[in-house]
């Protein structure tokens, strides 16, 4: 009997050694500090994603961060909009870290910005896919979904409407990346049904639209990012609609905000600028 007993002692001890050295997979989102422009990066310990990349000045940030965490490439670049905070940073991501695939919407622009993005990708000859139908996509245990507007033509200066607008889900969680989506565009995801994301990349820098609170109330998300500037700040209606809500508002132009998620829960926490 007390043989038997230290034996199921000793097997006890190492199943909890063992279940120790397991952890789980872990999904990042680091919401860059990056002034009224948008860069996100995501990553697992497999696969590296990029929404978005700033302006011209900011591609060096982005750059750097991801050279700091030791990503040597890019699985996927998923280029919204080509506004120039969207857009500007590409070429310097793509001249300076391998990207394997290339996600963007499907219109033209002629903007300098659009224009050396395309230049780097013929001369580093990445496939990039002009995206005319919804796109779903899987790497490793995230789950993407790309939703392409609805129309070919928004008005002049409408370039927001194109934007791509991305849920991610990994594990229980969801994310959703807005774009500059403004009016129309809102219109169209609260037309096709947009659900419940845990955490929301609020579209257009927290710019204040008529459809805002009720894309809000879809989604209704448990944390919202807001990418903004001192000199160009959000809307303090968007905010406050959002806070009333009981939804936590971060603010990227407060710091770089870094996102957690173990495909239970997530984990927010923010590094002061």
């Amino acid at each position: 009997m007390g043989k038997t007993f230290i034996i199921w002692i000793i097997t006890l001890i190492f199943l909890l050694f063992m279940s120790a050295g397991i952890s789980e997979e872990q999904m990042r989102i680091d919401f860059l500090n990056v002034g009224k422009a948008d860069a996100a990066l995501i990553t697992t310990d497999q696969y590296t994603i990029v929404i978005d990349t700033g302006t011209d000045s900011q591609g060096k940030t982005l750059v750097r961060e991801l050279q700091n965490q030791g990503r040597e490439s890019v699985d996927l670049l998923i280029i919204t909009h080509y506004d120039k905070d969207h857009v500007g940073g590409a070429d310097e991501l793509i001249r300076n870290i391998s990207v394997n695939q290339i996600y963007t919407p499907a219109y033209s622009s002629s903007s300098k910005q659009t224009l050396q993005f395309f230049e780097a990708v013929e001369e580093f000859n990445i496939p990039c896919d002009h995206l005319v139908e919804n796109r779903s996509i899987t790497l490793g245990s995230m789950k993407l979904m790309l939703d392409v507007a609805n129309e070919s033509d928004y008005g002049p200066d409408e370039e927001n409407d194109f934007s791509l607008v991305t849920s991610l889900f990994f594990g229980d969680c969801s994310f959703l990346f807005a774009g500059d989506a403004e009016n129309p565009r809102l219109g169209e995801l609260l037309f096709e049904g947009i659900s419940h994301h845990d955490v929301l990349k609020v579209p257009h820098h927290g710019q204040a639209e008529k459809l805002s609170a009720a894309f809000f109330d879809a989604v209704s998300p448990q944390h919202a990012v807001i990418t903004s500037s001192d000199k160009k700040t959000e809307d303090a209606s968007v905010v406050k609609f959002l806070e009333n809500a009981g939804v936590h508002v971060w603010l990227t132009r407060e710091g770089t905000i870094t996102c957690l998620c173990d495909g239970k829960e997530v984990v927010f926490t923010q590094k002061a600028k």
